[in-house]
């Protein structure tokens, strides 16, 4: 009988040391990894096929902090604004080019401002230790930054297309 118990303690530690060994091994992507925005028909396309990696990606890192660097909506989406702002920019005349710029700046510090007082939010949220907590504010960090970058990110998008 206690043999048996042995045997089955000895395959769960080798299951978990397998599962962490393929957690460690898992291959990230870059931004630059994915195509941008424009070659998707659509926004939600674009949004399907990184979330699909994010997916896939907290899949196979099975939690904890190895999961922290799934979370790749923010990034996707600042790489887009990097793009159209630079792209509109570049169709702008003098005057247009001072206004936009300092629209932007005027935005970033708002977004700035709203990491922070999120970041508080979550100070009070997550007050215990441990790579879950870690996994999860991670989460509700993305979820929080995406859409404020997003929306803004077809603003210029929108006022590069108009111009």
């Amino acid at each position: 009988m206690m043999s048996n118990v042995l045997k089955m303690l000895m395959i769960l530690l080798l299951c978990q040391v397998c599962t962490l060994s393929h957690a460690m091994d898992y291959q990230y992507k870059d931004v630059k990894d994915f195509d941008v925005l424009s070659s998707f028909e659509s926004v939600e396309a674009f949004e399907a096929n990184y979330e699909k990696y994010v997916q896939d990606c907290l899949d196979n890192t099975y939690g904890g902090t190895r999961g922290v660097p799934c979370f790749i909506g923010y990034k996707m989406w600042d790489r887009e604004l990097n793009i159209y702002y630079k792209k509109l920019y570049s169709r702008l005349d003098i005057n247009a080019k001072k206004v936009l710029k300092k629209s932007q700046k005027v935005w970033l510090k708002e977004l700035d401002m709203s990491i922070k007082f999120h970041s508080l939010l979550l100070d009070r949220q997550y007050t215990e230790q441990g790579t879950m907590h870690l996994l999860m504010r991670a989460d509700d960090t993305d979820s929080m930054i995406t859409p404020i970058v997003k929306q803004r990110t077809l603003i210029l998008k929108k006022w590069y297309e108009l111009w």
